[in-house]
């Protein structure tokens, strides 16, 4: 049996190794300190600004050189071209890496728009819509009924950026030229059964087309790290694609 003061010596040289190594708070602190703080969350990429850009048609074919601005218009976006094939004006939305727009010539985009659409894994495509004069894009969710891939039937769900009004309805993906028809109907409230006619571009896990008639027509950009923009454009008139390149002043 332990004698009395060999007791008590032992229980304090104990308190004084505890509290020269810390005890378990101390050590539990020290560690949460030492815990490396996560990484924000990313932010889409900064897509205002003036840009020098190099562009050509199908294959190469008339190539281009001059100015795009892009400039915030409330939760939307105003796009500019003066090149050397002329002047264009344009309606963009952004989302994540990837912008697109839908442009005409000076003055001749009334009715014109551009949907945007991000792709899941799993075939589902949540997409952003801006319409030539407004300041506010719309959303669009469609989950896939038929098909594989982008091509396929959904059925739709989202608000328009007038008044933000609800709507539902189908939409059809197919084939078209170098490109993809991408039509739907969608239903509210104040109109019922209004259809729209789109050609666009699918790439990886993003999809985009202009709508509203062939005068309008879309380029689609993936963001590069640097703020420089890589794209296609195109239009119903041909179904085929350009290419553009956009490097920030």
């Amino acid at each position: 049996m332990m004698h009395p003061k060999k007791y008590l010596a032992f229980f304090f040289a104990f308190i004084v190794f505890v509290a020269a190594c810390g005890g378990p708070a101390e050590r539990i602190r020290e560690t949460a300190a030492k815990s490396p703080t996560p990484p924000p969350a990313p932010t889409e990429r900064e897509i205002s600004g003036s840009f020098n850009v190099n562009g050509a048609g199908e294959n190469g074919s008339e190539p281009y050189t001059g100015l795009l601005n892009i400039v915030p218009q409330g939760d939307v976006y105003g796009f500019r071209w003066s090149t050397t094939k002329g002047s264009r004006v344009g309606v963009g939305v952004q989302s994540g890496s990837a912008t697109a727009a839908s442009f005409a010539s000076t003055g001749g985009g009334k009715g014109c728009g551009v949907v945007l659409f991000k792709i899941a894994s799993d075939g589902s495509l949540d997409g952003k819509i801006a319409y030539w004069g407004e300041e506010r894009a719309g959303v669009i969710k469609a989950t896939r009924t038929e098909g594989r891939s982008f091509v396929g039937k959904y059925s739709i769900v989202g608000n328009i950026p007038e008044g933000l009004t609800a709507f539902a309805g189908q939409m059809t993906v197919t084939k078209d030229g170098q490109g993809y028809a991408i039509d739907w109907l969608q239903d509210y409230e104040q109109r019922k059964d209004e259809s729209f006619v789109a050609f666009g571009i699918w790439k990886g896990s993003v999809a985009a087309g202009s709508f509203g008639g062939r005068q309008c027509s879309f380029a689609l950009y993936d963001i590069q790290s640097n703020g420089n923009l890589e794209g296609n454009w195109g239009g119903q008139k041909a179904v085929t694609f350009g290419t553009e390149t956009a490097k920030r002043q």
